[in-house]
């Protein structure tokens, strides 16, 4: 592992793991959601601004949207460099990109999330001004634009549902479900034929409410659409207690 924070821009060097690769040695889309949440929370530390940072000041973070574009798939064994920064804050959000890059220098995807800072007590957002002067001087101009568009409406025929159960290992450090379980969830609904021959190219995700140990979920996939050469899915997480919808994305693929 070796980190570099240059000019506002945090570099970070990971491993691709055998357990992070499909049966047709792809890296798993979740393994990019994993970077993208681990080299942030990396960063965030270096500045003084993570997680646990935060609490102190009875604040966190929580994150409300990630759309990542994916090019290509590593494949195990390889050593990856993953760049991410900050950007100024938009509205009530902390925009924070990220990118992964294979040892060639090839961009294997980009992503965009949407953080915000949240009142511990209150459980409402902090103004964005109150915390960006922790960050100092890492914060980059708009590189990438962070308006997402609208969020994405669950709607058409269901296809596939599922009912995963929350595990302890799904658990963060806000104590809720952490939001790499809610894409793990959602790619998981989709047959393992369709995966064996198809990859996401572009995963937009949505982070509506909160879950937690004991909650019994339900995940719906709506029928296919085609995009072109492309294939669409739209996908919702719901807590099956509350009838609370919990997460919604859409998803495209590509035969590959």
């Amino acid at each position: 592992m070796s980190i570099t924070i240059e000019n506002g821009i945090y570099t970070d060097t990971r491993n691709v793991n055998i357990f992070d690769v499909d049966s047709l040695n792809r890296a798993h889309p979740r393994y990019y959601f994993d970077m993208v949440q681990e080299v942030a929370g990396s960063h965030a530390h270096h500045i003084g601004v993570s997680i646990p940072q935060l609490q102190k000041q009875n604040k966190t973070w929580v994150v409300t949207r990630t759309r990542m574009n994916i090019f290509a798939y590593a494949s195990w064994p390889a050593n990856l460099s993953f760049r991410t920064w900050p950007q100024i804050p938009w509205k009530l959000y902390f925009p924070r990109t990220c990118q992964g890059v294979d040892q060639n220098g090839h961009l294997l995807f980009e992503s965009l999330s949407q953080w915000v800072v949240v009142d511990l007590d209150s459980q409402r957002p902090v103004k964005p001004d109150l915390i960006a002067q922790l960050f100092g001087s890492s914060m980059q101009d708009q590189i990438v634009d962070p308006d997402l568009g609208r969020r994405i409406s669950f709607n058409g025929d269901i296809a596939y549902t599922s009912n995963p159960i929350v595990g302890y290992e799904d658990i963060d450090l806000n104590r809720h479900v952490n939001n790499v379980a809610y894409v793990k969830w959602m790619l998981e609904s989709l047959p393992y034929s369709f995966k064996d021959t198809h990859v996401a190219t572009e995963i937009d995700i949505s982070f509506l409410a909160q879950a937690f140990i004991g909650v019994e979920i339900e995940v719906n996939t709506a029928q296919a659409k085609q995009e072109g050469e492309n294939v669409s899915f739209l996908h919702e997480v719901v807590n099956r207690n509350s009838q609370t919808r919990l997460a919604v994305a859409k998803t495209i693929w590509k035969k590959g």
